[in-house]
């Protein structure tokens, strides 16, 4: 699929067939994520693909009840390594460093979705303490996000956008 049209493609889905996605897909969007920008190239992201109902049940009840992380045939739990991180950027490179750089690999696994015509949602709201629990994460390693995937079983309506010329400012604000 041509690049522009996949980001024009990609919405977040929240309903899913409970078809099986082929492993071959999986192990696509996470060669694709691996590859993501990292401060530094420490590399932090690290992937736990979940696919146990009662381990997804768990995860479910961890982020404000949605109902998609219990339902989604595959869970990619995004996490970063912060002890790769922290030792070359100290409490900056553990707090945001390594969050913007899960995000990054989150958003490859979005757009790879698309591209294999898998539906994917992207879930942040979630205590990270639970997740890090049912896990079983190191300390040292957080959860960044929660990526459903499935074959869609909705076609949600695209959202309207702000017009790019309220969101551009040239030289300052």
């Amino acid at each position: 699929m041509e690049f522009d049209h996949v980001i024009r493609k990609r919405k977040m889905i929240r309903k899913y067939l409970p078809n099986k996605i082929p492993d071959r897909i999986v192990s696509k969007m996470i060669k694709n994520a691996s590859k993501a920008p990292s401060a530094g190239h420490t590399q932090v992201q690290e992937f736990i693909i979940v696919t146990d109902p009662a381990t997804k049940k768990k995860l479910r009840q961890a982020s404000v009840n949605q109902k998609s992380i219990e339902e989604a045939p595959v869970l990619i739990v995004v996490c970063s390594n912060t002890s790769r991180s922290v030792g070359r950027y100290g409490q900056r490179g553990r707090d945001f460093y390594s969050t913007i750089d899960g995000a990054f690999a989150s958003m490859l696994i979005l757009l790879t979705a698309v591209n294999e015509e898998i539906g994917a949602g992207f879930v942040g709201a979630f205590e990270d303490d639970k997740i890090a629990k049912i896990l079983e994460l190191p300390e040292y390693v957080k959860p960044i996000g929660i990526i459903t995937l499935g074959y869609p079983d909705e076609s949600p309506a695209k959202l309207e956008r702000i017009e790019n010329e309220q969101l551009v400012h040239y030289e300052r604000w």
